[in-house]
């Protein structure tokens, strides 16, 4: 036997050992993102000419996005070559997109040559260091590599598939050789591999890329059933390091593969899901077909699902949510929005509760975004769809000021260094100063603080198309009046009862938008409703028509909230909740007045105790009830608070 044969057949007992390796799940931090690369023969024989033997790229072209469409994967790159790499391009999210249809429909098969190894080699070596993503990699051609030399040192089957450094556990190459024969060099390469393989297909087929073998890549598991990635009939294990999890049956059935799954389990939770490698013909070093499970349950839950997602130049949302137990709120970060689209996530400490706001920062009519959330070990969550709206403003300023408490931004060393070099000239600037002995320049005026009337019951919008804000006693005070855009009026003023009523400048004077239920807001005796406009130098008049809204509230710190209010209690941890935002308190001492360790004057007397981890309900003061969400009976005193409670604010002299 010669020492070439014996080399090959080392080679080949040594991928079919790593091909009977059992199934487990890789050690580490796993992906949470699906990529799929395409490295995609461009040369003239991909359409018949040349030494072509069939027109196959435009059904290749569709292969590549039925593919896409049916795995949805996180990212494409779209890699084309001939002699040597033509293009790289990288799309997030392609299904359906535009800019992927329209990189398909322009890719055009025209190039002379096919520099296989040395094109696959440089596809390859871009993609380390990728982390959170599981990749397939496809390379597809109907030839052979024709490269005979790059600077006097030919480049190998072998180099190519080495280069590929920053693989990992899990990531898999497949060569589709398209009516071509896989050269020995090649065979050879496959076989020595751990991680790559070859199919051959027969001249003018285009294989499905999600057939039997070609398996790979991450699922996301809302229950416990998933749509088989393999054939019926394949016999499938699962690996997980989770208890209780596991697979009803031991074969695909019915195109499903059904798991059981333990209550409670942590959201992003990974198993691996396995089947042996195919057994069928044209294969060259078939791998154990491996898909990476992620069982996300119903990672977030949408609390405000009435609101509106219609946004005109200027406005925006704000989506409340709550993340399921064991997910870190901290590490939630907003995926890339589209131009003219702003967002920011808040995620107070120890709370699950968090709020993502987007903003449209100039009329945009034929806006339609779907905003995702990446989620630690779960990945990309969809949020609601926007559309835009026509009408509004633009921003000149359009980013979304950052969550109070965020660290400014580090200068770069190269920003380090320019203050560097400011400095003798902000030095000679004071010398002169100095020298010209100049008169002190006059302390700057402070802008007043935003208002906070707690007995208001009109507003004044005057002539001049400003607010102001009358309290019973007849205190008037200004508001900061926006000229363009809708804005909520109790959220500008800070005058919580008010919170809600949304209204907008408008040609013929001021347009209510919305009026809360539980808010009466006149003109004289008539009661004004949404859509209504009101006409410079009108008095409105403001009455509460629910005691939440009770409107001579002394909030404090709080008054920015708005109203309602209520408690989210998490063991010793209380957020208090409202419309526009949450602050959160944690219980410490063994008796808290909520009122003077929030600065909430109207809370003044709702007293707490901590008992173990149960937080127990020890007074409420005159004027406030506080109740179980869902129940209109009144917390007694030395009971424990539920994990939702609403606070309601009583007319004076009605009790508790």
């Amino acid at each position: 036997m010669s020492r070439a044969v014996t080399l090959s057949l080392l080679l080949l007992g040594s991928a079919a050992a790593a091909q009977d390796a059992p199934c487990s799940l890789p050690s580490g931090e796993l992906p949470t993102r699906n990529r799929v690369v395409f490295v995609l023969d461009t040369s003239g024989s991909m359409r018949g000419i040349g030494d072509g033997r069939a027109d196959i790229f435009a059904r290749v072209k569709g292969q590549l996005n039925a593919f896409v469409r049916a795995a949805q994967p996180d990212r494409v790159d779209l890699i084309t070559f001939d002699s040597g790499l033509r293009s790289r391009r990288t799309f997030d999210a392609p299904a359906g997109s535009g800019a992927w249809n329209a990189a398909l429909g322009t890719l055009k098969a025209d190039g002379s040559n096919t520099f296989l190894y040395r094109s696959v080699r440089d596809a390859l070596r871009p993609l380390t260091g990728r982390d959170g993503e599981v990749t397939q990699v496809f390379v597809l051609t109907d030839g052979i590599d024709n490269d005979t030399r790059e600077q006097g040192k030919t480049v190998t089957a072998t180099d190519a598939l080495n280069a590929w450094t920053g693989r990992g556990p899990l990531d898999r190459l497949t060569y589709v050789a398209l009516g071509a024969d896989i050269p020995a060099e090649a065979r050879a390469a496959l076989s020595a591999s751990t991680y790559a393989s070859g199919l051959t297909v027969p001249v003018n087929v285009v294989p499905d890329l999600g057939s039997a073998g070609l398996e790979g890549g991450l699922r996301r598991v809302t229950g416990d059933t998933l749509p088989a990635p393999f054939p019926d009939g394949t016999p499938v294990t699962l690996a997980s390091g989770t208890p209780g999890l596991s697979l009803a049956a031991p074969t695909v059935q019915g195109t499903e593969v059904r798991l059981t799954v333990p209550a409670g389990l942590r959201p992003g939770t990974p198993a691996l899901l396995c089947a042996p490698p195919v057994a069928a013909a044209g294969w060259i070093a078939p791998r154990e077909r491996q898909v990476l499970l992620r069982l996300t349950g119903q990672p977030l839950t949408w609390l405000n699902p009435g609101a509106d997602l219609a946004l005109r130049g200027g406005e925006d949302v704000v989506l409340r949510l709550r993340a399921a137990p064991g997910l870190n709120t901290a590490r939630i970060t907003l995926g890339a929005l589209p131009a003219g689209v702003t967002g920011r996530v808040d995620a107070p400490a120890g709370s699950r509760d968090f709020t993502v706001t987007l903003r449209a920062t100039r009329p945009q009519p034929e806006l339609t975004v779907t905003p995702t959330l990446l989620l630690p070990e779960v990945g990309a969550v969809p949020l609601p769809t926007l559309r835009g709206q026509a009408g509004g403003r633009t921003l000149n300023t359009p980013a979304l000021p950052p969550t109070p408490g965020t660290p400014a931004p580090t200068p770069s060393p190269a920003g380090r260094w320019a203050w560097l070099a400011l400095l003798p000239l902000l030095a000679l600037g004071a010398w002169a100063a100095l020298r010209r002995r100049a008169a002190p320049a006059p302390t700057p005026r402070v802008a007043p603080a935003r208002p906070f009337l707690p007995g208001v019951e009109g507003i004044e919008y005057r002539e001049d198309r400003t607010l102001h804000l009358v309290t019973a006693d007849g205190e008037v005070a200004g508001v900061p009046t926006p000229l363009g855009g809708p804005f909520d009026l109790g959220q500008l003023s800070r005058v919580p009862h008010l919170s809600g009523l949304r209204a907008e400048q408008h040609r013929d004077g001021l347009k209510l938008l919305r009026l809360p239920p539980d808010l009466d807001v006149s003109q004289g005796a008539r009661l004004l409703q949404a859509g209504d406009i009101v006409r410079p130098g009108t008095l409105i008049g403001v009455a509460v028509a629910r005691q939440v809204r009770a409107p001579r509230l002394e909030l404090g710190e709080l008054a920015g909230l708005g109203l309602p209010l209520a408690l989210h209690v998490t063991g010793p941890s209380v957020q208090v909740r409202g419309p526009y935002g949450a602050h959160v308190l944690r219980i410490t001492a063994p008796v808290t007045d909520l009122g003077g360790a929030l600065r909430a004057p109207a809370l003044d007397g709702l007293r707490v105790t901590l008992s173990g981890h149960t937080l127990l309900l020890l007074g409420t003061p005159a004027g406030v009830q506080l109740r179980a969400a869902g129940d209109s009976q009144p917390l007694r005193d030395s009971q424990p608070l539920p994990a939702h409670a609403l606070l309601d604010f009583l007319p004076p002299g009605s009790g508790a």
